[in-house]
């Protein structure tokens, strides 16, 4: 229409000319006026298009935001509620009062080491009885007695893992809950481009959370692998070394004690 419009005064313009003085007189007729009507006029003609553009983007726009916050057309929680496992605690009967701390401790990560000591055999230290031992076998004791410190430092680093584990599942799977009561809920409030965002971010925090809890596990499982390779690697050094012993001294031993047999039985006599 305004473009219609403007066409229209142009015209009535260049058809009616117009009069000097109250329509008496000379006709006057300027160009100069007429050609920057005519430029005006063009220019309106293209503001007017780039305004009809910049509409049907916007409503463009409009119309993919509102079928982008359209909801799912099923019922989430019914159909993608997902059933949780629960957390299994350990348990175990105490007849001789020597397995509570140990249960205790590996549900709860409390009082580990009262309670991984109440059911292990205590282990003494030789004291001044080493001094008893033949000093060849020294070291193969020392290490032996090593092995069995490390499998406890190990069995105990365990059991506290696994007990602030057990300790901590009751909060993690509120969040989870949570977190999935959000994320089906049919509110608009719920889903919001913001809370969409932050249900994301929040469902990362919590994969980190576990993947961290997972590698936790890990770490004191390679850490009992690598005592049991350390009792492994002592049971064969101690073969090996028992070999090479015996290949280097044991043929003069033999000797030694085969020497003057014959003499020594022929020479026994009765009491």
């Amino acid at each position: 229409m305004i473009r219609k419009l403007m066409l229209v005064v142009c015209l009535f313009i260049a058809v009616f000319p117009a009069y000097a003085i109250l329509g008496i007189g000379d006709i006057v007729f300027d160009p100069t006026s007429y050609a920057e009507l005519v430029e005006q006029l063009l220019q309106m003609e293209r503001e007017y298009t780039q305004l009809v553009q910049t509409y049907q983007t916007i409503q463009s726009q409009y119309n993919q935001m509102l079928f982008m916050a359209q909801r799912v057309p099923v019922n989430m929680i019914s159909r993608y509620k997902a059933l949780k496992t629960p957390w299994r605690m350990s348990t175990a009967t105490n007849t001789y009062g020597t397995t509570g701390g140990w249960i205790s401790a590996i549900n709860s990560g409390t009082n580990v080491s009262g309670g991984y000591a109440s059911s292990v055999q205590h282990l003494l230290t030789y004291g001044s009885a080493l001094t008893n031992i033949p000093a060849d076998q020294v070291d193969r004791i020392r290490t032996t007695y090593a092995t069995v410190e490390l499998t406890d430092g190990a069995n105990i680093h365990g059991m506290d893992t696994l007990g602030r584990l057990r300790a901590n599942a009751p909060a993690v799977e509120t969040a989870i809950q949570g977190l999935e009561d959000d994320s089906l809920s049919a509110s608009p409030a719920m889903n919001t481009e913001i809370a969409v965002l932050n249900k994301i971010n929040a469902a990362n925090l919590i994969s980190v959370r576990t993947s961290q809890d997972a590698n936790k596990v890990l770490v004191t499982l390679a850490e009992q692998q690598i005592v049991d390779a350390k009792r492994k690697r002592d049971a064969e050094a101690q073969a090996i070394n028992d070999h090479i012993r015996f290949m280097s001294e044991g043929r003069g031993v033999m000797t030694s004690q085969a020497a003057n047999a014959s003499s020594a039985m022929l020479a026994w006599r009765l009491p």
